[in-house]
């Protein structure tokens, strides 16, 4: 009886063993995100999928599920930390929830491509950011451009401030935002971009605050107006990382990650640019009419959100010094 049971233990042991993890099997890395799989981000994130599993030789490998198949942005950045998630690239005005003085790097004309351009504060910037969210255990590895964000409408011919008074404009969200588009006397809307057009066109809103593709790939030829002003607000894509995940990797496998990451932010932010500006070209050759704010009428929009600049200034003054030090370490202008 005795042999029987050490021979029933001996069995049940050696199956435990058989299918007990080892450390030649693949950690799996999360990554979700509200946008189709056919977004341009999309194509991102699958480049740093296969950059992360060449680096560490298939140890670690990336699963993304687009569409919200998981979570939205908004709600994936609540999940870092649960294990359903990893990581998550959202928009980074979506970090104003999580640690509301990120909001300094989304004031009115507060970015710029040269200035992102610049090594020194581009990454000095996603050393402040981190530093910003990690007491929320997240960790920003790096920053993608979204777009020079402008205004698109279906009737009205904006080519100044007075075009836009009392109008209802759809914007992408966050607190400096909507404060910089009260401050310019717009009241802004909250919808999802897959409504926006059937909203311009039935005249439920005046206009849209949008990138060049969500003009050319999702408004379409609805926005016959645009008008930019470089600068007001130049949107960016977060890399945000579940920082306690991340510290429990192995040394190879968290040197991969932030290696892919630099890799496919490096590239990015010149591709983007030239690609919003291939959709804006799409866009005026099928009978769009876009305008930009030249130099002078750009200081009179800067003139008219300086107010509610200085409503974050005197709610986070520590987050705008330090941002004001970066600048200044880097030789930025402006």
């Amino acid at each position: 009886m005795l042999r029987k049971f050490a021979l029933t233990a001996a069995v049940v042991v050696a199956g435990a063993v058989s299918f007990a993890p080892t450390a030649s099997q693949a950690t799996e890395l999360v990554l979700t995100s509200e946008v189709p799989a056919t977004h341009w981000k999309t194509g991102y994130m699958e480049q740093f999928g296969k950059l992360v599993e060449e680096k560490t030789g298939g140890d670690l490998t990336v699963k993304i599920f687009t569409a919200g198949q998981l979570y939205s942005d908004q709600d994936a950045l609540a999940a870092l930390g649960t294990g359903g998630v990893h990581m998550v690239w959202p928009v980074s005005v979506r970090l104003e929830t999580i640690a509301p003085e990120v909001g300094v790097m989304n004031l009115p004309f507060a970015l710029s491509d040269d200035a992102m351009l610049n090594e020194c504060f581009n990454s000095g910037l996603t050393e402040m950011v981190t530093g910003m969210t990690t007491p929320r255990g997240l960790k920003v590895l790096g920053l993608l451009r979204a777009a020079d964000l402008f205004f698109i409408s279906h009737d009205i011919e904006i080519d100044g401030l007075e075009d836009l008074a009392d109008t209802k404009i759809r914007i992408t969200g966050g607190k400096v935002l909507l404060d910089t588009m009260r401050g310019l006397g717009v009241s802004p809307i909250s919808m999802s971009a897959s409504e926006m057009s059937t909203a311009l066109a039935q005249g439920a809103i005046d206009g849209v605050f949008t990138s060049p593709a969500g003009w050319a790939k999702i408004i379409g030829t609805t926005g016959k107006y645009s008008f930019r002003v470089p600068g007001l607000a130049l949107a960016t894509y977060s890399i945000v990382v579940d920082s306690a995940w991340m510290d429990e990797l192995p040394q190879d496998q968290q040197d991969a990650i932030i290696e892919a990451v630099a890799e496919v932010a490096g590239s990015q932010w010149l591709a983007s640019k030239e690609s919003g500006e291939e959709n804006i070209a799409t866009m005026v050759s099928q009978g769009g009419i876009f305008l930009e704010a030249d130099a002078e009428e750009r200081a009179r929009w800067a003139e008219k959100v300086e107010g509610s600049a200085q409503e974050f200034l005197t709610e986070y003054p520590e987050a705008v010094a330090a941002y004001t030090a970066l600048k200044t370490t880097c030789k930025i202008g402006g």
